[in-house]
């Protein structure tokens, strides 16, 4: 991937990266997951289990993991890891505890109260990416916040064989309601229930493709957090970073492994750009998926080189990237033009993986550009705000003549007549 110097060609790029992940353009996908979805609703836990034997190649006699099963999971698990996934569980937690918004009414200017009552949804669905990998990381990140929000019912979808350390995750926080499915049934059972299975009022985590689609098509059904893409990482760089940490967060995103992850770098040095570029090079071999990894960095990633950094700031702006690490002499003079970005990293100690695991908020973040209209998960996804609304007489007679007169306008009698039978 050669270095790019030309701004023109970095918008360029910016395109190609941002729509790396137009669902629109799966075509052939989204209608293998429509059928997936309406097989689901006609025939419940067998199709279900239909679709765990064809794509994950395990037969479930059981849908639902046992109780003593997770009870029994952080028997496997180091005490090393183990007092890791406590520490970060206390971390999270506590953060997270301080986002929750607080119900609130106040008398306005008429004498009338106005305010909005917050309450938790009644249950949520967690989906959990499967893998050769166990994403404990993303139980926590997912589960906390929906619990410290104080959603009642709280049910994990995951796929077979289920890993011990997400078990290990849900037993820690408390979680029995976990089932051995993936993929878009296990999104189509979490929105329209089977007969072991109670729908839920929304879904949220990230997946694969499959997954995307299907959260896409039982949108209104219930609700979801998002429509999550490929990981991405951007830095924004000067000529004081150390390139071996700059090549080494780059490839920490690109490890994931689909071959549709991005690395974006933007600097104001074409010294620290080259030697970036070597350190990636040689760093890139120490990894087991270098193949995958190198795809990523060739297709999907650049590194730009501009004259001064508020045209790395538009760059990322524009680019809108799901993590960005801000790695220069006076990091809170970026930051404060930036806004478009999932989460931000000020500093060369705060690595992106700092995030990704212990720092306290949530690390599924928008992608693909969407992080110019969405945020990050919080707690504030699973609660609902409920507009309040109180007048007296003699507050609704203040604005009652304006009301019906709006209403008028629109033609809508009743409405007025609502207003002026009160008078």
């Amino acid at each position: 991937m050669p270095i790019i110097k030309d701004i023109s060609k970095a918008k360029k790029k910016i395109q190609e990266i941002t729509g790396r992940f137009d669902l629109s353009k799966r075509k052939k996908e989204s209608k293998l997951v429509q059928n997936i979805i309406e097989n689901v609703k006609a025939s419940g836990d067998k199709a279900l289990i239909y679709y765990t034997k064809k794509f994950d190649k395990v037969s479930l006699k059981i849908l639902k993991i046992p109780a003593n099963q997770i009870q029994n999971s952080t028997k496997s698990l180091g005490k090393t890891l183990l007092g890791a996934i406590k520490k970060a569980i206390k971390r999270i937690n506590d953060f997270q505890k301080i986002n929750v918004p607080k119900s609130w009414i106040k008398k306005t200017i008429a004498g009338e109260k106005l305010g909005y009552k917050y309450v938790p949804l009644d249950s949520v669905g967690i989906y959990i990416p499967g893998g050769k990998i166990p994403l404990i990381s993303t139980v926590l990140m997912t589960v906390i916040p929906a619990k410290v929000a104080g959603v009642k019912r709280i049910a994990v979808f995951t796929p077979p064989p289920v890993h011990s350390g997400i078990l290990s995750a849900c037993k820690l926080l408390g979680i029995n309601e976990v089932y051995q499915l993936g993929g878009a049934q296990a999104i189509a059972a979490a929105a329209f229930g089977t007969e072991s299975i109670k729908p839920v009022d929304k879904i949220v985590g990230p997946g694969n493709i499959y997954v995307t689609l299907a959260k896409k098509n039982v949108f209104g059904k219930v609700g979801i957090d998002g429509l999550y893409g490929p990981s991405e990482i951007a830095i924004i760089a000067d000529k004081n970073a150390n390139p071996q940490f700059l090549a080494m967060d780059l490839l920490s995103q690109l490890e994931h492994g689909s071959g549709l992850e991005s690395a974006f770098m933007v600097t104001n040095s074409e010294t620290l750009a080259k030697e970036t570029q070597k350190k990636v090079f040689k760093l890139v071999k120490n990894l087991p998926n270098k193949k995958v990894v190198l795809k990523s960095w060739h297709k999907n990633s650049a590194i730009v080189v501009v004259r001064d950094l508020n045209k790395a700031i538009e760059l990322i702006n524009d680019l809108a990237p799901e993590h960005l690490e801000i790695i220069v002499q006076n990091p809170a003079s970026i930051v404060s033009k930036i806004r478009n970005a999932g989460a931000v990293f000020l500093g060369e100690y705060s690595c992106e993986s700092v995030g990704d695991y212990i720092a306290g908020p949530s690390h599924c973040l928008p992608t693909g550009g969407s992080a110019r209209f969405s945020s990050g998960l919080t707690v504030m996804d699973f609660m609902k705000k409920i507009s309040m609304i109180s007048f007296d007489k003699k507050a609704f007679l203040k604005i009652s003549k304006d009301v019906a007169e709006l209403a008028d306008s629109e033609g809508l009698k009743a409405h007025g007549d609502a207003v002026r039978i009160r008078d």
